[in-house]
This record gives C-alpha cells, structure tokens and sequence, in this order.
C-alpha cells in the first residue's frame, strides 16, 4: 500500500447534476490546512472550504480502469493549488487507518473509491465532524439512512444501469447463446452490476444462458484471464468485465481467442485487438469528485446522490463496427428509455 502526495490543481469547468447549483467558489489559493495537534475535530475549522484532498484507492492507478480514472481525474484538477493525496491497495484492514490518517494530517476532503469504503468511513466520520467525506457507491445497507453522518456524500451510482445496457448488447451479439460476466471485489456494486447484466440479458432473449464469476479481487489479470478463458471453452462468446487490473486478464484472453467482450469504467476498446470489444460501459469519475466540491463549498455537504445514465455519469462508449444498425438502434432505444425514466433498473445487491 502505498500513498503519495501531490500539489495538483481544480479546473472547476464542469456543470453541476441536474438540479445542482453552478458556481465553484474562488479559488484556494492561499488557504492552507494545518494537521492535527489537539485532537480529532481540530483537524479542519471549517467545512465549506476545500483545500487538501485524499483518495482512498482500492487498486492500482494503472489498471486503465476504475483507479486509473480517479487518478487521471485528481491530474485533470491541477492548477488551482490545491494539495492532493492518494494511497493506492487500501484493503479492508487498513481502511480506517488511512482515513483516520488523512484526517489527522489536515485534510479536509477525503474519498473513499467504492462502496466497500462506506462502513469505515461511517466510523471515523464522526470523529472528524468539519471534515467532508465522499463514497464512490451507495450507503452501507445496515445503517438506516437518518444515522448517515452527516458530513459524507455517498454517490449511490447506477452503473447497474450500464451493466442492464452491456447486458443487451451481449445477448444481441452472442451467436452461441452464452455470455458471461467477470466482476472484482465482492461488493455492492458488482453484485448489482451482475444482477443487472443478466436482467439486461434476460429482457432479449429468456433462453440466453449467462456465466457469472465474482473473483474476490481487483488487482489479478491472471485471474481475471483464467477466468475467462475457461469461460470461452464453455462455450461463452461474449463476456463483460467489471475488475478493474483484473479485468485486463479478461480482454488479454478475449482478444487471443477472437471473442467479444464489453469494456468498464474508460472506453477500452484500444485494448482489444479487432473490434471485438463491442462498447464500454462508462463512469465520469473525474467529473463525480470535482463536482462535490462545488457542493461543499455550497455549504449543507453530505446525504446521498444517485447519478446515472440520465446526467451523464454513467454512459456507454461507442460501438465497434462489429456492431450492426440494427443492433445499435435496439441498443440505443434501450438507453433512451432508462434515461426517460420509462425504463427503470432497480440496483440489486443479492449475492445469489
């Protein structure tokens, strides 16, 4: 585990969610946050400013993935002075240790990437009552909402609705009637994002099997080739990815074997020879962490956000051209009915 810091900057450009306010506040230039010295809530004064920022991150900032497009998003952020962290490999022993961390040493703005982070951030949240939390992913599910502290923002995220689309576009594609689905760490969000995919798979064609592997991590391309490789030997001719470092198994072994995958979180489809990735499922995770600070400097940060296809976080990347009209069409007439609201997918954390 790791953790590095940087002086990097915001580029406070982008437009707020629908219903959000505009305006980014000024600049930090010149605030300046002092660590720790007499104690937990001295660590910040005040919780409408904004001037060091640390992520917690589950894997690598190499994974061309989930924890790449957080970093790249701290990068996009970098000339307005602001003082940012980041420790990579933050697994679940180290969690509150390294928000505990963060919070001593004057941060005043701390992320933790992905669901799994909610419950310790939940923990230490109220020991750091001025300093401003963000999750990636929804509240943890045995906390009832009203004992939410109340200075995190959770992003509850619907990337199951992208995984419903990935869903279509695999049983629209598949020629042997058999897809299959590749998730991480199991937590909310893969669970939901498989739920989801074979929901997507099941509104085409009930009789398409669906093959489904949650690895248990995020940080093992062997695995995630392994993985996929014995699922193409049963025959599986389409398979999403939703594993991060992981998941470039899963490509690595689609594009040796010629069969079509879906790629996660940034337009993968340079990463798999031929066309054969059909479209990538997409989260703007620069714009999710940059438009919270417009929030907290808005004053009253903190409750639960539930962005998705509708505003832009969640998108799919273009289609290859092994991807019909007519496919696209279907595919597309999908998306424009989640984003109406006239179709509306539920996330669902079951494991089963």
């Amino acid at each position: 585990m790791k953790r590095h810091t940087k002086m990097l900057s915001l580029a406070l450009t982008l437009a707020l969610s629908a219903g959000m306010l505009a305006g980014c506040g000024g600049s930090p230039a010149g605030q300046s946050s002092a660590p720790a010295s007499g104690g937990a809530s001295s660590a910040v004064s005040d919780r409408s400013t904004v001037s060091k920022i640390a992520i917690l991150l589950p894997g690598s900032i190499t994974d061309e993935s989930w924890n790449q497009t957080a970093y790249e998003g701290l990068m996009q952020i970098k000339d307005a002075g602001y003082e940012v962290a980041y420790t990579e490999n933050v697994g679940s022993n180290d969690m509150e240790a390294v928000f505990r961390s963060y919070c001593e040493d004057g941060y005043d703005f701390v992320i933790g990437h992905g669901a799994q982070y909610g419950d310790a951030c939940c923990r230490v949240a109220a020991d750091y009552p001025n300093v401003n939390f963000f999750i990636t992913g929804n509240a943890p599910e045995d906390i009832a909402e009203a004992d939410l502290p109340a200075n995190i923002m959770f992003a509850d995220y619907r990337e199951c609705e992208g995984a419903y689309v990935s869903g279509v576009v695999a049983a629209l594609m598949t020629e042997s009637g058999k897809v299959g689905y590749v998730g991480g760490g199991n937590n909310t969000t893969q669970q939901s994002d498989k739920n989801a995919f074979i929901e997507g798979v099941a509104s085409v064609g009930a009789d398409i099997e669906v093959k489904t592997v949650i690895t248990g991590t995020f940080d093992d391309s062997a695995l995630g080739k392994e993985t996929a490789i014995a699922m193409i030997e049963d025959g599986v001719d389409v398979i999403l990815q939703t594993c991060d470092h992981t998941g470039l198994g899963v490509l690595e072994a689609c594009s040796a074997e010629k069969v079509y995958c879906i790629g996660y979180t940034s337009d993968q489809s340079s990463l798999v020879a031929d066309g054969l990735c059909l479209t990538s499922m997409m989260v703007d995770i620069p714009y999710m962490i940059s438009s919270q600070i417009d929030l907290i400097k808005a004053g009253g940060y903190g409750g639960q956000a539930f962005p998705g296809l509708h505003d832009g976080v969640v998108s799919m990347a273009a289609f290859s051209a092994e991807v019909s009209a007519d496919v696209a069409d279907q595919v597309n007439a999908v998306i424009d009915q989640i984003k109406s609201g006239e179709l509306v997918i539920t996330p669902n954390y079951n494991e089963n």
